[in-house]
């Protein structure tokens, strides 16, 4: 694909601008997302209301009202019981900017949407991706409050498998309009069905991105990076003692913090082997290709997010470092995507 999406040559250019501002928007959204939860904001607002909740509280007696309701949860009582409420403020602001911010996205992709719809710039299966990329926004909004509520009645903590499901649906949104826009300024005549095995060696790659991305909210969910900040051994070992002390085994691999965080080193490691081998074979084979530049690129961002990594755990998950890891995770699967979709038709 050599087209120019924002050339203004280019015959979907507003498209093209409106699809990168909404992906712009979404990784900003994650970002701060990630913020919330680093900085444990993401409970102060105990109620849901997608109207009035787009305001501030506007007085003081709002904050104070907002703060009696705070103080009903369990997280006030067990971890913050000496918070003031200009301390409150804060945490409180993290949360709103997130949920504002949410439905700022929301309007950057709803309104360009009807209106080209109206001005039928999209064929029946452009109208499929971006319905479904709507449906899973949407989604979003209700699993957020779903998540929100694990940790107003028990608990300090949202639950981490709700947690992993949110953090899940805005990649798979990412995923939808990355696909949707290399398709879209793809010439007809380049797209082939690609050699088989290229096509699943990127799209395995993308997958145990994406799974790993899914782990790591695991990871955040249980603070499992608080624990265990050595490397490269866990408790002076390579395999650790304890990863199935949960009885039920299967438990372990998503609440054991041992076990959640071993995995999440592994599967990084696999990663980052994967991503070597699958860079040298297209440098033997396809070397000064598009896809071989490309595997380059993926291989070398998965070398500094490794070792960003391994920082985090070393200095106890400090709050830049955490949000520029997670930073890290989006931009890897980006051109995950991206390398996937070179491999598929290449």
């Amino acid at each position: 694909m050599n087209v120019k999406i924002l050339n203004k040559s280019n015959k979907f250019y507003y498209i093209n601008i409106w699809i990168c501002c909404v992906i712009s928007s979404l990784i900003l959204l994650i970002l701060i997302g990630g913020i919330t939860r680093l900085t444990d904001s993401g409970l102060s607002i105990t109620e849901w209301k997608p109207i009035s909740g787009f305001l501030l509280p506007f007085s003081q007696v709002a904050w104070e009202l907002e703060f009696s309701k705070y103080k009903l949860i369990p997280e006030f009582s067990a971890v913050n019981s000496t918070m003031i409420l200009s301390e409150f403020k804060i945490i409180y602001m993290w949360e709103w900017g997130h949920r504002f911010f949410a439905r700022i996205v929301g309007f950057i992709f709803l309104f360009p949407f009807i209106f080209f719809i109206i001005k039928r710039k999209f064929n029946t299966k452009h109208l499929l991706s971006l319905s479904l990329a709507l449906f899973l926004g949407i989604l979003q909004a209700f699993v957020g409050w779903y998540m929100v509520q694990s940790g107003l009645n028990e608990g300090v903590d949202v639950s981490q498998y709700r947690l992993a499901l949110h953090l899940a649906i805005p990649f798979l949104i990412i995923a939808i309009l990355v696909f949707f826009l290399l398709q879209l300024n793809d010439k007809p005549r380049e797209i082939q069905s690609g050699q088989r095995h290229l096509k699943l060696i990127g799209f395995l790659i993308l997958i145990l991105i994406y799974l790993q991305i899914i782990l790591g909210a695991f990871v955040s969910g249980i603070k499992a990076g608080l624990s265990y900040n050595t490397w490269p051994l866990m408790s002076g070992k390579i395999i650790p003692k304890g990863l199935f002390v949960i009885e039920k085994w299967y438990l372990n691999f998503f609440e054991n913090p041992l076990t959640v965080q071993f995995d999440h080193r592994m599967l990084g490691y696999s990663i980052f082997l994967i991503v070597f081998l699958n860079w040298y074979y297209l440098f033997l084979r396809y070397r000064k290709t598009v896809i071989e530049r490309s595997a380059l690129l993926l291989f070398l961002f998965i070398t500094l997010q490794v070792m960003v990594g391994i920082f985090v755990l070393l200095f106890n998950v400090p709050l830049l470092l955490a949000s520029i890891h997670q930073c890290g995770a989006i931009i890897i699967f980006i051109i995950a995507l991206r390398h996937a979709y070179l491999m598929s038709s290449y």
